[in-house]
């Protein structure tokens, strides 16, 4: 059996594209995020319940892009919560990872 190589640890974004994702994820995030925190190599995103179809879209645009990142995905009536995992090779850079999924210098770290 050949080993299948890990996705590797980039955005198949084009700068461009990349830009333009970011700005609406902020868009997303000023007009819904009610809270965040890292957990190591997790991001824990809580999204208002209104903006379920649009976190849907977040996560599945993500996914395609950001391959080597993992993607969950819960619904509640009082919130829609994701939580993005880094791999275990991305160390302390998966923090950096995460810098365009929540608000700039708010990332709450929980060690």
């Amino acid at each position: 059996m050949i080993p299948i190589a890990p996705a590797p640890i980039a955005c198949t974004l084009s700068a461009a594209s990349f830009k333009e994702r970011t700005q609406w994820l902020r868009e997303l995030t000023a007009r819904a995020l009610l809270s965040h925190r890292i957990e190591g190599q997790r991001l824990h995103l809580s999204y208002r319940p209104d903006a379920r179809a649009d976190v849907e879209k977040m996560v599945q645009q993500e996914q395609q892009c950001c391959g080597f990142l993992k993607y969950e995905l819960q619904s509640g009536t009082e919130s829609v919560e994701v939580v993005v995992t880094a791999p275990a090779r991305a160390n302390a850079d998966s923090q950096t990872l995460f810098t365009h999924l929540i608000p700039p210098s708010t990332a709450e770290v929980v060690t």
